[in-house]
């Protein structure tokens, strides 16, 4: 669950978010004029950019944060959580974690929109994220998310990458019992996936980047693999769904019909 690092009497009105998913959040849900300062990875919605960057993912430029004198710090946990003391020094802190599905999402969406006083919006915004992610039939079974991350990172089923691709029909295997775990060649061939999505680091396809998972030896290693680009499934912000029905598309669009591992319904 998200927390405050201490009470707030006030309505914060100069916000710097370090967490992607809610600073998207705040703009969609009206309080995007509030945002001062925001980490390099905060670039949705589009106006986003124009707020400068004082911090990467998991650091960030303390003085450069001080200089915007914000009254709210939004931060992720736990990867920034060696950061919540030093920023908490600056002003209030909004410790949100990573969500373990696409309804604690709805849960850092709604404890945000309470603390800025932006109930209604965040309550609409929340109400129509989950709506997108209603009515998909089954389409895909044992599906595996593999992160580049400089490292390669798997998707496990406790994670939102995978409660988002189960409520759009893309089942994800239950052969991995956590959250997010470091993937290689052995764990991808224990899985034996029926459909693999490897999100790049990069924004453009690299043939060469997904040419070792080819090589294995899995059902879905010759012929079913989905490549995105960075960040499509590694957020949970407001467009998440959308990004999710673009991977079913492409899921669906995969020759992975003919080899029966696409059921339709």
């Amino acid at each position: 669950m998200p927390w405050l690092t201490r009470p707030l009497d006030y309505t914060p009105k100069r916000i710097v978010s370090l967490n992607p998913s809610i600073t998207e959040f705040l703009f969609v849900a009206g309080a995007g004029d509030r945002v001062v300062g925001r980490d390099v990875f905060s670039y949705r919605p589009r106006e986003a950019l124009r707020v400068p960057h004082v911090a990467s993912f998991t650091s960030a430029d303390l003085d450069s944060v001080k200089a915007l004198r914000p009254d709210l710090i939004i931060a992720y946990y736990p990867v920034q959580k060696e950061l919540v003391g030093a920023l908490d020094e600056i002003a209030p802190v909004a410790v949100v974690e990573t969500p373990a599905d696409i309804y604690h999402a709805v849960v850092n969406f709604r404890f945000i929109a309470k603390a800025l006083d932006v109930e209604e919006q965040g309550e609409h915004v929340a109400g129509v994220y989950l709506d997108l992610f209603k009515g998909y039939p089954p389409a895909v079974e044992d599906v595996l998310v593999v992160f580049s991350l400089g490292g390669y990172e798997a998707a496990c089923s406790g994670s939102f990458t995978a409660s988002a691709l189960d409520a759009a029909g893309l089942r994800y295997t239950r052969k991995l019992k956590c959250s997010y775990r470091a993937a290689g060649p052995e764990l991808i061939e224990a899985v034996d996936p029926g459909l693999i999505i490897f999100e790049d680091k990069l924004k453009e396809y690299r043939e060469a980047h997904v040419a070792w998972i080819k090589r294995l030896r899995c059902r879905a290693c010759r012929g079913g693999v989905v490549v995105t680009p960075n960040d499509t499934l590694a957020h949970y912000g407001p467009s998440l769904p959308l990004d999710v029905a673009r991977v079913r598309e492409a899921a669906l669009a995969r020759g992975a019909v003919r080899r029966g591992r696409i059921k339709r319904s």
